[in-house]
């Protein structure tokens, strides 16, 4: 069964200090090509509500993220704190599942 995730992912530091360049990329060849290959783990059961919750508000024609909040809020799905959305905790909880 392939990995659902990369398990050798290694942490970097953020971009705007990261170098290419000798130890930074892996050898050609040498290295498995995984589906999955920057993610460190699979999404938690959460993580797939979200995005199945995303899809379907884009899929509907939303936008913007109030549009996104709105329609959120609507169909009562909760962040991850059991809170309603509002467009801060939806920025940031984006920002928190992108790193």
């Amino acid at each position: 069964m392939e990995p659902e995730f990369n398990p050798y992912l290694r942490s970097s530091p953020p971009p705007s200090v990261h170098v290419g360049g000798k130890g930074y990329i892996e050898v050609p060849g040498k290295a498995e090509n995984l589906r999955w290959q920057t993610r460190s783990a699979a999404p938690t059961e959460y993580e797939n509500a979200l995005a199945n919750a995303l899809e379907q508000a884009y899929a509907s024609g939303d936008i913007t993220a109030d549009e996104i909040v709105e329609t959120l809020n609507r169909r009562n799905f909760r962040n991850a704190s059991g809170e309603r959305w509002t467009v801060a905790n939806l920025a940031s909880e984006m920002s928190a599942l992108g790193r």
